[in-house]
């Protein structure tokens, strides 16, 4: 992973996890809900890597499922 990524994914979790615990829905135009077969979560655009991320809402917490190239997104989502 560049260097330059790891500070825009910080902040981007950072972000994540203070609408969490402020109760607030997390959306917007990098955000999309995934629908898997048997669970849903989400995914959060930050340059060419993905966050796949769930919300636990009772304790406001962000759980970070895996960050991935987009290029791995597919092999990443069949293996899941």
């Amino acid at each position: 992973m560049p260097d330059d990524v790891c500070p825009r994914l910080r902040e981007a979790l950072e972000g994540l996890a203070e609408q969490a615990a402020a109760g607030r829905r997390i959306d917007g135009k990098k955000v999309k809900s995934i629908q898997g077969v048997s669970d849903s979560f989400h995914r959060l655009r930050v340059g060419d890597y993905r966050v796949m991320y769930d919300v636990v809402h009772e304790d406001r917490v962000v759980l970070v499922l895996g960050i991935v190239h987009r290029g791995d997104l597919e092999r990443w989502l069949r293996n899941r």
